[in-house]
């Protein structure tokens, strides 16, 4: 169409509306596309031959489709073919691959995609050729074949770069982002995602959902299913505004996973069924499968095994096989040879369920790891069902030691820590298998497997790195000015989201660090090499088993297995315990109220111990403790016990981080002691000067002087560190815990980056030994980032804590350090039968 034909305001103003309907299309905005590009086709009415209209119509048809007009968006494109010659209908074979891949027809559309290519040589055309590149990659990706949809997409980038096409190249980068996440490579996936959105921000924001459902699956994969939420709940936020229907199916579909990986089979089993009948009306078989199976697992989940569920993964595992998905087929066969092997009539279950498992073969290469640690499940529950156990531990232990593998690929402990929820199926049917066995060394086996195994990884310190050094530090000064603004009662909103957008910018930096090759990873401690260090004392480890509590106690001579009942028994008083302490530290309260607060304190106390040690009295006798707690029994306040009055206790995420801890605190050569002291503690000062006077040089830091950067500095190769200061524990982000010191606070991830972490750390504040605890046991917090650097003992309070009460604690137990005890012992001597201190000595003791 020219000028000559048609009045020149009309042309400019249907290429305006061209124009601005393809961005909106490209930037992820279907509704805006729709209204521009119709309001351009009645400008060219009367014109049926036109060949700007077929522009037009192909360019209508998909985000048509995207509103959920699929049927539309063919006949769009029906009718663009008709006006063109067969030379100029490349970019129109493109645009229907993409409407058959929305439909499930994929093998049709990749004859279309190959045409489409092939016929785009033209340097003009460089837009629609990293298109149809980038969309056949992921054609090649959903069928596995990862090594041509590797070469698509590298040409795509080559192309995109040559021509400026930024958009191009930053889709390019988001789908090599999932292509590492399915090779493993997680931090690299989440690395090409972070250049990607930092793209997307500047030239398509309306694309960042569809980002958001990708780097949701990378953080699923990571364990990190809390993230993983919040970007899809964000993602179907957009979706469900544009009209996006298969988009937002395929959201929804995607929060279904992640809903049942993290333990809500509810929830899975209804966003599945909304996202399967979304497919359905779609006519896309395929997707409309895969629900079905999602489906299926929640309700295993959910209500466990039953014949009509074993039925129904048969059926749907020859279903996914015929059209094509082979991994998921053979995760509808683990789950109908499950529930085979537990409800089935026949003589042989077992035999059943294995055919089946062969029918459908194991995992292959690029298999997921949820894949590779169901096979394993499913193997040892059809040899423990045959009667082999030693069959049925191998096959747990070797799904437990991928899992390790996997984890060692992490660089930050987030990530570390994360990744253990994968695992929970395989430990708890180990340490179900060993409890029901009764055997100690089997017990103890399965309570090392089952907990703290990031902490077994070697240490990683960041690499330098100038962007995360200022974004940590921006946070640290945009903190310290939240904190002002909070005291002086100004506005702190702006503050607040500039904090939270930092976080975010520290921590997905640190998700994208891989760990290097190493070879120190340490091996789960054997029973012989922890007799042999417990001398006199005592180590219980807590185990649970669904609802049941048990305690391992093992000495010198002995190992011994005692139930304790329900484990609701011991977190109820615990709960109540930590609220006492918290309601007591530090307020002044009438002489009645401080009293009855103190008998409360004085009562859960008793009947935590009741269940807890009560049992175990025999076993312990009067013995120094090592602690292995599992879930909140890490937050307990030991001390507070009637038992441990006088004792000394340590808490440990494991008996192998306490054991590799004791060599390492006996290898040590970190010399002096550094003393800090925060802003606003009346006592921090004085605190400080009278610990001072116990040792020889000490370097102080107060005042103005004890800034972040200045204590960094100091505490890096110290054999003493103290801090007395205003803490808070930041449950959702626990590395963001934070010191509060002159100009700022000092973060977990500020410690995580010290070259020679300090042997001993005290931290004279509120709640900076409390933790996030995760699934498989991992700690996550202030403590365990220093235990995790390689800091062999940490002593810290699992509640608030008054002031002078810390002071008094704290002068007691650096006095008592100082003579030669051990920090355990120290702690104990220093602190009264009668006090409300909440600390704890975690790390060897």
């Amino acid at each position: 169409m020219t000028s000559a034909t048609l009045p020149a305001v009309v042309t400019d103003r249907v290429a305006e509306l061209y124009a601005a309907g393809v961005a909106a299309s490209s930037g992820g905005r279907p509704s805006v596309a729709i209204r521009n590009l119709r309001s351009a086709l009645r400008l060219l009415d009367g014109r049926p031959d036109s060949e700007q209209r077929a522009l037009l119509l192909i360019s209508l048809a998909w985000p048509e489709s995207e509103v959920g007009h699929l049927a539309l968006g063919f006949r769009l494109l029906d009718e663009a073919e008709a006006l063109l010659p067969e030379d100029r209908r490349a970019a129109l074979r493109a645009q229907r691959a993409l409407l058959l891949c929305r439909n499930g027809r994929k093998e049709l559309a990749l004859v279309e995609y190959d045409a489409a290519i092939a016929g785009l040589r033209d340097p003009g055309s460089a837009n629609e050729l990293t298109r149809a590149l980038n969309n056949r990659a992921v054609l090649h990706f959903d069928a596995g074949r990862f090594g041509a949809s590797r070469d698509d997409l590298l040409r795509c980038l080559r192309v995109a770069t040559t021509h400026g096409l930024e958009l191009a190249a930053a889709i390019g980068r988001v789908n090599v982002g999932c292509l590492e996440s399915v090779a493993g490579d997680l931090p690299s996936a989440l690395q090409a995602f972070r250049t990607a959105r930092e793209e997307y921000q500047r030239v398509a924001p309306g694309r960042l959902a569809g980002l958001g459902v990708e780097r949701a699956r990378t953080l699923a994969a990571a364990g990190l299913f809390r993230e993983a939420d919040e970007e899809l709940a964000a993602a179907l936020e957009h979706y469900r505004g544009q009209r996006q229907s298969h988009l937002y199916a395929d959201a929804l579909q995607t929060r279904a996973e992640v809903a049942l990986l993290s333990g809500r089979p509810g929830q899975a089993a209804e966003w599945a069924g909304q996202a399967r009948a979304e497919f359905r009306r779609r006519g896309n078989h395929r997707r409309s499968a895969l629900t079905a199976l999602l489906a299926l697992r929640a309700e295993y989940a959910d209500a466990g095994p039953t014949a009509a569920a074993a039925e129904r993964g048969r059926r749907l595992a020859r279903r996914l096989h015929r059209i094509g998905l082979p991994e998921d087929a053979r995760v509808a066969a683990l789950v109908a040879a499950r529930c085979l092997v537990r409800t089935s009539s026949a003589r042989r279950p077992a035999g059943a369920a294995a055919g089946l498992l062969r029918r459908y073969g194991p995992p292959g290469r690029l298999d997921r790891l949820d894949t590779r640690l169901l096979w394993h499940l499913t193997r040892a529950e059809i040899a423990a069902a045959a009667g082999r156990p030693a069959a049925a531990t191998r096959h747990l232990r070797a799904g437990m030691e991928g899992l390790h593998r996997y984890r060692a690929q992490f660089g930050c402990l987030d990530l570390q820590t994360g990744a253990s929820a994968h695992g929970q199926d395989l430990a708890r049917a180990g340490l179900r298998s060993a409890l029901a066995a009764g055997s100690p060394s089997a017990v103890h086996r399965w309570s090392e497997r089952a907990r703290s195994q990031a902490l077994l990884l070697a240490a990683v310190r960041p690499p330098d790195d100038p962007r995360a050094a200022a974004a940590l530090e921006e946070l640290r000064q945009t903190r310290y000015a939240l904190r002002t603004a909070e005291l002086t009662g100004r506005p702190t909103a702006a503050l607040r989201a500039q904090a939270e957008r930092l976080q975010r910018a520290v921590r997905e930096h640190s998700w994208s660090l891989s760990a290097p090759q190493r070879t120190d990873n340490r091996r789960p401690a054997q029973l012989a090499d922890l007799r042999a260090e417990l001398g006199d004392a005592a180590l219980v480890a807590y185990l649970r088993d669904g609802p049941a509590l048990s305690a391992l106690v093992v000495t010198g001579t002995s190992a011994t297995v005692t139930p304790l009942g329900d484990f609701r028994a011991a977190d109820q008083p615990l709960l109540r315990l930590r609220a006492d302490l918290d309601t007591g530290a530090g307020r002044a309260m009438p002489p009645r109220l401080s009293e009855a607060v103190a008998a409360a304190t004085r009562r859960d106390a008793a009947q935590l111990a009741d269940v807890l040690l009560a049992p175990l009295r025999s076993a312990i006798g009067d013995r120094e403790l090592i602690v292995v707690p599992t879930g909140l029994l890490m937050t307990t306040p030991w001390a507070l016990l009637p038992d441990c009055a006088g004792r000394p206790v340590t808490v440990a995420p494991s008996a192998t981080t306490w054991l590799a801890a004791r060599r390492r605190a006996r290898a040590a050569t970190t010399t002096g002691a550094v003393l800090v002291a925060g802003p606003g503690i009346a006592r921090g000062d004085q605190e400080v000067r009278a610990i001072a006077g116990l040792y020889r040089s000490p370097t102080v830091l107060t005042g103005a002087g004890a800034t972040p950067a200045a204590t960094l500095r100091a505490i890096d190769g110290a054999a003493v560190v103290h801090i007395a200061a205003h803490g808070r524990h930041q449950a959702e982000n626990a590395l963001f815990s934070s010191l509060e010191l002159a100009e700022g606070p000092l973060f977990g991830y500020d410690l995580q980056r010290l070259a020679a972490p300090p042997a001993m750390v005290v931290m004279s504040s509120c709640e900076l030994g409390l933790a996030d605890i995760r699934p498989g046991d991992e700690s996550f917090g202030m403590a365990s980032a220093l235990l995790a650097a390689g800091t062999t003992t940490v002593v810290a309070s699992v509640s608030r804590i008054d002031d002078e009460t810390a002071r008094t604690v704290m002068t007691d137990f650096h006095r008592t350090l100082t003579a030669g005890d051990p920090a355990a012992h120290a702690l104990a001597a220093a602190t009264p039968a009668d006090s409300a201190a909440g600390f704890v000595c975690l790390g060897c003791g």
